[in-house]
């Protein structure tokens, strides 16, 4: 004989605007001490999503609908995968609170991504703007050597101390890091070497001063620019997937390749990784 079983019924849901659900998200997030960047973020992405679909209820955003939402944005790629990184845990949380049954990102069409060259300096430039900063201002060679040949990103650069440099590398606590993972970077023999000329860490007035040794070097600026030469002539360097991401804290190699390295010749690694001070 067999036992049929009475199916579960689905859990009573709870109408409510997703306006309301994003106001009591946001206040949660508030008492989750995250960085206030991070917040304003976050906080930023979610009301532009409440205000397009304006009085619905979280159940009844349908995939579609975040689609269009996207299409309408005229987001590319790296925008939605961002902006999905923001809202996930949103949904995931109206799921918790019987606001909605699915989350609507699961099911969503993404458009295809376009691999696009990233912005990262020559071997001249980087030589170009260190003389510039040990000729102008000195004590800023500690925030582009820390960001050009150690990969570290500049907020973390702010909240890094002489005193988290050691001789086995640097150390980035949880609390420094944008992750708010540990990691050890390491030190490379021409990193140490800028480094042994001292300099202020973290620097004041850091956006004037930088905006006036880029002039005088005549470079160019990006974003994450030190960041992604360091990726990319660390990878060339190195030919190894794994160390790079390592050293960029990543988990694995998938934002390296997606997003962090442009394509760099064997011989212009081994100039980039040999730019010391002029004795």
């Amino acid at each position: 004989m067999v036992n049929y079983q009475t199916p579960e019924a689905e859990p009573s849901l709870k109408p409510m605007q997703i306006q309301i659900a994003v106001d009591a998200y946001l206040e949660i997030k508030k008492r989750q001490e995250l960085r206030p960047r991070t917040l304003k973020q976050i906080r930023s992405i979610l009301l532009l999503m409440a205000k397009a679909f304006n009085q619905r209820h979280c159940n009844q955003i349908k995939p579609s609908m975040i689609e269009e939402w996207f299409c309408l944005r005229k987001w590319n790629r790296n925008t939605i995968d961002g902006v999905i990184a923001k809202i996930g845990p949103f949904f995931n949380w109206c799921i918790r609170e019987s606001l909605c049954t699915k989350n609507p990102l699961k099911s969503i069409i993404l458009p295809k991504r376009e691999e696009t060259p990233v912005c990262i300096f020559t071997s001249t430039q980087v030589s170009d703007l260190l003389n510039s900063a040990l000729q102008q201002d000195p004590q800023l060679i500690p925030y582009f050597a820390l960001g050009i040949f150690a990969g570290i990103r500049p907020d973390e650069i702010m909240r890094l101390q002489w005193q988290d440099i050691r001789a086995d590398g640097i150390f980035i606590e949880g609390h420094n890091s944008k992750t708010r993972q540990r990691r050890l970077v390491k030190i490379t023999e021409n990193l140490r070497a800028w480094l042994t000329l001292g300099g202020d860490l973290p620097p004041k007035n850091k956006r004037k001063r930088l905006e006036g040794i880029r002039r005088l070097a005549k470079v160019n600026w990006g974003q994450d620019i030190m960041r992604h030469t360091f990726a990319s002539y660390h990878l060339a360097r190195w030919c190894s997937p794994d160390q790079t991401a390592h050293e960029l804290g990543h988990r694995d190699t998938t934002m390296l390749y997606r997003h962090y390295r442009e394509l760099v010749t064997q011989l212009d690694a081994r100039k980039f990784w040999s730019i010391r001070p002029k004795a």
